[in-house]
């Protein structure tokens, strides 16, 4: 607890906080980006060290983006990025109604950037294989982490992490 109020834990936003014997309070975000609290205006133990805090950032809202990369299995070939007419887009949202490939998903704003790469989500509700893949009999479906003779299709959930610049 700080004269100006609390810290308080928010999901998402850092994967670790640390605080040093000096003080100094630091974090890591989950997009490996290294923040400090400075108490909002960068002074105090920073105001000191201009020079080398050129690549801290003041804590803002970041958001995860989700896009999923949707297959169906062919008896011939295996999973394959081709299928049926009446399937899901094979890069889509995660309804399936809307299509969203890596390159045309954007921030919704010129006031937001994006501050990591597309990562394969292991993390998914229901879990993954190893390769991040959720299987299940038929587009929309219940999905689970591993494959069963049942299952038709499946599908791999893709992160990237956005912030507001202002």
């Amino acid at each position: 607890q700080s004269s100006s109020g609390f810290w308080h834990q928010i999901g998402g936003h850092l994967k670790v906080v640390e605080c040093g014997s000096q003080g100094v309070v630091w974090g890591i975000g989950y997009d490996h980006t290294a923040w400090v609290y400075t108490g909002g205006y960068g002074g105090g133990f920073i105001q000191g060290l201009a020079s080398s805090s050129d690549n801290m950032y003041l804590q803002t809202d970041v958001k995860c983006v989700y896009i999923y990369e949707n297959q169906r299995w062919n008896p011939v070939t295996g999973y394959s990025s081709r299928g049926l007419p009446t399937d899901r887009y094979m890069w889509s949202n995660a309804s399936g109604l809307q299509e969203r490939t890596k390159a045309s998903t954007k921030p919704p704003s010129p006031q937001w950037s994006w501050v990591s790469d597309w990562y394969v989500d292991f993390n998914a509700p229901g879990g993954t294989d190893r390769e991040g893949w959720q299987y299940a009999a038929d587009f929309p479906a219940s999905y689970h982490g591993h494959k069963t003779m049942k299952d038709f299709v499946r599908r791999r959930q893709w992160g990237r992490f956005r912030f507001d610049k202002h």
